[in-house]
């Protein structure tokens, strides 16, 4: 079994180095994308050497936009051709919380798509991100607020928008969910030939909000790939029972096996997501998830201590719940 790590990264070169050692194995190879806003020089320095690391050629990312979707799926085309039987994509901020040879053992072993994944209008607030046209990468949102002519332009935005005209969707259902996943080769191999050949699907995506939490997810979810995903079954059955009666959604690691802390939306105590430390080890040890975010160097460091002289070295006993 060949896996794959597609990683996006902008910061903490150290980091980089110890998350890409974390994961090292005779069958892993690595494929890294570095912000071409950023110097990509520390991060070649770090890991460059390895002859299972690639970086793959930078393009200017803008958060939120469709450069990310992009980005992502530059790495996808080199891990597809070299054959990977999974890939996983993380960013340079996690970090496994198994042992490397658990994790390649799950999916030696595994036969589903790990991909968090709701229809938009099982979340109605997220039908905004596409009902309008959003030309993020042409008038960039992040810290817009602070930004001159783009804190006006985004700030007339948002109140003008509800009285602009609605985009008409292509025929699928829109999907979303996490950013983070992991899916088979065979499934990689299908996004790509959707991607090549449905010019006016990527076309729809390029001008929405946050496309990488839905550009992917609305591929594989309307595709036969969809019976594969974790939790297919059971997210059906929770549909079936009634959204309007305020259930529980499925929690989002239930889908993609990672860990991340959202408390904070609705404590304030904490950054959203969670920057991980220390006090966070009890909570990764009892959970059944593979990867964690987000660390910071510095900030984390005692925890990732106590990851790598625990957690990361328990080998699983019951082999079964590698599959489970």
């Amino acid at each position: 079994m060949r896996k794959g790590y597609l990683i996006t990264a902008y910061h903490q070169p150290a980091h980089l180095k110890r998350l890409v050692e974390a994961l090292q194995h005779e069958h892993a190879s690595f494929y890294i994308h570095i912000d071409a806003k950023i110097d990509s020089s520390p991060f070649k320095e770090a890991v460059g050497g390895r002859s299972d690391v690639r970086f793959i050629k930078s393009r200017r990312v803008n958060w939120m936009g469709f450069s990310q979707v992009e980005s992502i799926l530059d790495l996808m085309k080199h891990a597809v051709a070299d054959g990977v039987d999974y890939i996983s994509l993380i960013s340079g901020s996690d970090y496994p919380i198994k042992p490397t040879q658990y994790i390649m053992d799950f999916f030696a072993n595994a036969r589903e798509e790990f991909i968090t994944f709701w229809r938009l209008e099982d979340r109605p607030s997220w039908l905004g991100k596409i009902n309008y046209y959003y030309p993020i990468d042409l008038v960039p949102i992040k810290n817009y607020e602070t930004a001159g002519f783009r804190r006006y332009w985004w700030g007339y935005y948002y109140k003008l928008r509800h009285y602009m005209p609605m985009r008409d969707r292509p025929a699928f259902i829109p999907y979303g969910g996490s950013d983070w996943w992991s899916m088979s080769g065979d499934c990689a191999s299908y996004v790509l030939d959707c991607v090549k050949n449905n010019p006016k699907y990527v076309s729809f995506y390029r001008y929405t909000h946050c496309p990488s939490e839905m550009f992917f997810h609305s591929i594989v979810l309307n595709s036969k790939f969809a019976i594969r995903v974790r939790n297919h079954k059971k997210y059906e059955q929770w549909r079936a029972g009634g959204t309007a009666d305020n259930q529980p959604m499925l929690p989002e690691d239930s889908f993609n096996l990672r860990y991340i802390d959202w408390s904070g939306e609705k404590t304030g105590e904490r950054e959203c997501p969670a920057v991980l430390d220390e006090r966070d080890f009890e909570a990764l040890s009892r959970s059944p998830d593979l990867f964690a975010r987000k660390f910071e160097e510095g900030r984390s460091e005692k925890l990732l201590q106590m990851v790598d002289s625990g957690l990361r070295r328990v080998i699983a006993s019951d082999e079964a719940a590698l599959i489970a």
